[in-house]
């Protein structure tokens, strides 16, 4: 399971590694003119965590085209369809607490007085 996570970096590395092997020198040739670290940063910021687990990676590499090398967005949006990303103890979830009622009464009660000094 360890193996199938990796920083965006390596991420990044994987992908492209593989996609030059599949696309051969046309691969390379797709980005000239272009600023490597452009086309990185674009990537990373693109994929974003999709670049972390490799079977995501994996499945939108089996899905390519034969014929030409995805855009960035084509890429992510294969990873999409791909395998969830399991869901660990170290990731951030969204989990609101309940609001006191208390606090709740209080707010309105203040801003029941602030409306009342700009209509009087």
């Amino acid at each position: 399971m360890n193996q199938d996570f990796c920083d965006k970096d390596t991420g990044f590395d994987y992908i492209f590694t593989r996609m030059s092997a599949i696309y051969g020198a046309g691969f390379s040739r797709h980005w000239d003119g272009i600023n490597a670290n452009h086309v990185r940063e674009e990537w990373k910021r693109q994929l974003g965590i999709f670049l972390t687990y490799r079977p995501s990676m994996d499945y939108a590499i089996d899905c390519l085209s034969a014929d030409y090398p995805p855009s960035a967005i084509k890429f992510r949006n294969l990873c999409i369809d791909g395998p969830r990303i399991p869901r660990d103890d170290k990731q951030i979830v969204y989990e609101p607490k309940p609001i006191d009622p208390e606090i709740v009464a209080d707010a309105k009660r203040k801003l029941a007085e602030f409306r009342k000094q700009w209509t009087n």
